[in-house]
């Protein structure tokens, strides 16, 4: 930067832009109280030490510190709301740069917002060089990608049909696409036993998935496991991260991606003093060096939960819309997530570095996934039904004309230690999620049995016969 003296009014010259830009905040500050009036009467004012230019679209005003005003403090000068005056006195855009001192940033161009789209789906094709690539979402100048060597841990937040699960449907689709089980590994925690089951028995599974809080204390103590070995083997070739293992070891460990849905609900159901909970610190605080990702989701964004031990080495927050400020703050450290739009689902907010841009998520359809989930060997075998689901599939078809009216099977079956309603809720949830139950006409109409379902339940019991007889 240079130092500019006064320049005569030159219309769209920007070294005289930004030197008024400087003249007016200089007496705007004064006008604000920010200044000194010494006995004899001599007004001390802020004063810069440098004014310059990057390119034509931003003015740089690097404060004096030296000659700062008396009472005048650097916080009082980057308030939120001494920036908002400036920039209404400026009439363009004055910013804070998170440099040493305090610089003012006057945008001379601001650039006109164009309009993020309500839908888009994911294009494999746009995406860009580089190793554990993934999609972010789709910004106003272009597609969002980040390496997984780079984000290191996640933090998802957004409440229910939001875009979280889609989101993380595309992530693991276009990591699945490009890599082999050699070379991306999964570890799957899903609650709520509909979100994920489509990826059962794919080669990239490191475990099985897990529902229950037994099974994912179970997941966590593997992870524990591998990243003290990998600390070990690490330790042998002096690395510090996967790149440099990889690069020296004659082996090539795989990255382990970790997707623990409503990760909330689970350590709560665990508890805050459980196993679960005590791994998935330690694994936030030390797996991403040992090529081991946290990828976090939730809709239910407790702080005493997702505490500054977890946070703290999630540096990579996605916020989807949420219900309150609060939530907004948990997940992203600012509030802004819960204005986002209802009714435009995979808006989000995205803190990338240090930057929070506003993106729509990318769209991958349940049909897709199947297909992949296909094509890499797992979902190949067909489904097998307990006795109860085939009691419960002929009950539906016999006496509810193929209608999966969870309340009336719930009632039928009120006798049978076998299920309960809570079970034949789930059950349905998972069958719709897996294409074996329609989806409900609207809010009130029923689940119905699928031909593919019939299908399973008419060879499940000709083979019983067979059996038998």
């Amino acid at each position: 930067m240079s130092k500019y003296p006064g320049e005569q009014n030159a219309l769209g010259d920007p070294r005289w832009e930004v030197a008024e830009a400087a003249r007016r905040i200089r007496q705007a500050l004064t006008k604000m109280g920010l200044c000194y009036e010494t006995k004899d009467g001599h007004l001390v004012e802020v004063s810069y030490s440098r004014v310059g230019l990057v390119g034509h679209e931003y003015g740089l005003l690097e404060v004096d510190l030296q000659r700062l005003p008396r009472k005048v403090t650097v916080n009082k000068l980057a308030r939120r709301d001494t920036l908002h005056h400036l920039t209404a006195v400026v009439g363009k855009p004055v910013k804070k740069l998170n440099t040493t001192g305090l610089t003012y940033c006057v945008v001379l161009r601001p650039e006109p917002k164009g309009r993020l789209p309500k839908r888009v789906g994911l294009d494999l094709d746009t995406r860009p060089p580089g190793e554990y690539v993934i999609p972010i979402g789709q910004g106003r100048k272009g597609a969002v990608w980040r390496s997984l060597l780079d984000t290191s841990h996640i933090l998802i937040g957004g409440e229910s049909r939001s875009g979280k699960s889609t989101w993380l449907n595309s992530m693991l689709a276009a990591l699945l696409n490009v890599y082999s089980a050699d070379e991306v590994r999964l570890a799957i925690i899903d609650p709520k036993g509909v979100e994920f089951t489509a990826y059962a028995g794919i080669p990239h599974l490191a475990t099985s998935i897990a529902e229950e809080p037994k099974q994912a204390s179970e997941v966590t103590d593997w992870l524990m496991g591998e990243m003290n070995r990998r600390r070990r083997l690490f330790a042998g070739y002096f690395a510090k991260n996967l790149v440099a293992y990889n690069n020296r070891a004659g082996e090539r460990l795989p990255l382990i991606v970790t997707v623990i849905d409503e990760v909330t609900d689970i350590a709560l159901q665990c508890g805050l003093r459980s196993r679960f909970y005590t791994n998935l610190i330690r694994l936030a605080s030390k797996a991403g060096s040992f090529g081991i990702i946290l990828v976090l989701a939730t809709q239910n964004p407790k702080a005493e939960v997702l505490n500054t031990l977890i946070r703290g080495n999630l540096s990579t927050r996605i916020a989807f819309r949420v219900a309150t400020p609060t939530h907004s703050r948990t997940i992203l450290g600012t509030k802004g997530a819960e204005r986002l739009p209802r009714d435009i689902r995979g808006r989000m907010l995205a803190r990338l570095d240090a930057d929070l841009l506003e993106l729509q998520g990318f769209l991958v359809s349940d049909a897709e996934i199947l297909a992949l989930v296909q094509r890499l060997g797992g979902g190949a075998v067909a489904p097998r039904l307990e006795p109860i689901e085939c009691d419960l599939v002929a009950y539906a078809v016999e006496h509810l004309d193929g209608g999966f009216k969870i309340g009336e099977l719930a009632r039928a079956f009120a006798d049978d230690e076998r299920t309960s309603a809570w079970r034949i809720r789930k059950l349905a949830e998972r069958w719709e999620q897996e294409g074996l139950l329609t989806k409900p006409a609207h809010a009130t109409a029923p689940r119905k049995v699928t031909s593919r379902l019939l299908s399973l339940l008419d060879s499940q019991v000709t083979a019983s016969k067979q059996s038998s007889s």
